[in-house]
């Protein structure tokens, strides 16, 4: 079976938008927009340069918004659509500001190819890549790799929330039978000691989580949304901002890898830093080593001297204006 066209989906806000902010305001504390979940890092720009550079094979990207397009972005490009709220969400459940419920909705994007990815704001490709490294015979490249969730911030209950679906569906020891080789497989390196250590549990101690784009296929998307688990998926998609009772979207991600609509592949392709790794970030994105990589921001205190420093580090490898810009 053959790869059909891959399309790549990227939810982004600009939350020092004003009229985002006068929009979000009833539903978001004060903390919220002090905090790293709505900050922009401005790293788009950077994410579509690397796609122009590296994934030229892209079908066609969707960048969901909250009726928000970046400014530097031409959407007379035809390879690339803005998509609001307004098309994927019932109405009643907007405004919202609660990632997992907007990714939740993603396969609902008019026209998405039965083969997509989802990819953060905070990411970027860093080598060159194939549809084969994403899919191979139709089916998602991933990797079955038990990680205990570790209890240490408020999404770990999100986490703790996806996988109890995951243990009330299916029986470990099952899935292990049918799965030995998709679970204990080699392409997983090192990694594949985080599933020795959790083996013998009666249930699934949690998923590792690469923090990468995640490719999908659109019809599993949707059987899992509104087939497999339709009252928890509901539930999650009618809070308007993220929750502990929340649950994520990589529960459809969890579903394929448990009943096996997975080709293993090797965990060691993505990387993840803090901002404020800057010297590993450079090596990272010059070595052209990794598939992708995470930045993320949630330890930073000084916005304005670390951007202006991740700015420098992606301008040195991403000079040139990609063809999504004015």
């Amino acid at each position: 079976m053959k790869n059909g066209p891959i399309d790549l989906v990227i939810p982004w806000v600009n939350g020092e938008d004003p009229q985002w902010q006068q929009k979000a305001a009833p539903y978001l504390s004060v903390k919220d927009f002090n905090g790293e979940r709505f900050r922009d890092w401005e790293i788009l720009k950077y994410l579509f340069r690397s796609i122009d550079r590296y994934l030229p094979w892209i079908n066609q990207i969707y960048l969901i918004t909250d009726n928000q397009v970046p400014v530097w972005l031409d959407s007379s490009n035809s390879h690339v659509q803005v998509i609001d709220h307004r098309e994927i969400i019932d109405h009643q459940f907007l405004p919202t500001f609660n990632s997992n419920a907007i990714l939740m909705n993603a396969y609902k994007i008019p026209n998405l190819s039965e083969h997509f990815m989802i990819i953060e704001d905070d990411m970027l490709f860093t080598r060159p890549a194939k549809p084969e490294d994403f899919f191979v015979d139709g089916q998602p490249r991933d990797f079955l790799i038990e990680s205990p969730i570790s209890p240490n911030e408020d999404f770990a209950y999100i986490l703790m929330n996806t996988m109890m679906l995951i243990n009330r569906q299916f029986n470990k020891r099952k899935v292990l039978k049918q799965l030995r080789s998709k679970y204990l497989n080699l392409h997983y390196g090192i990694e594949i000691v985080r599933s020795l250590g959790s083996c013998f549990y009666r249930h699934f101690t949690g998923f590792y989580n690469r923090h990468c784009v995640q490719p999908y296929l659109k019809s599993e998307f949707k059987t899992v949304v509104e087939n497999v688990f339709p009252t928890e998926c509901h539930e999650t998609i009618t809070h308007r901002v993220r929750g502990n009772h929340d649950i994520s979207e990589w529960i459809v991600r969890y579903y394929n890898l448990v009943t096996g609509n997975f080709i293993p592949s090797s965990p060691q392709r993505y990387r993840y830093f803090e901002i404020g790794q800057f010297e590993d970030i450079r090596k990272a994105v010059n070595d052209e080593k990794y598939f992708s990589i995470c930045m993320n921001d949630r330890n930073i205190h000084h916005f304005d001297q670390n951007i202006h420093q991740l700015r420098s580090i992606l301008n040195e490898k991403f000079d040139q204006k990609s063809s999504f810009e004015k």
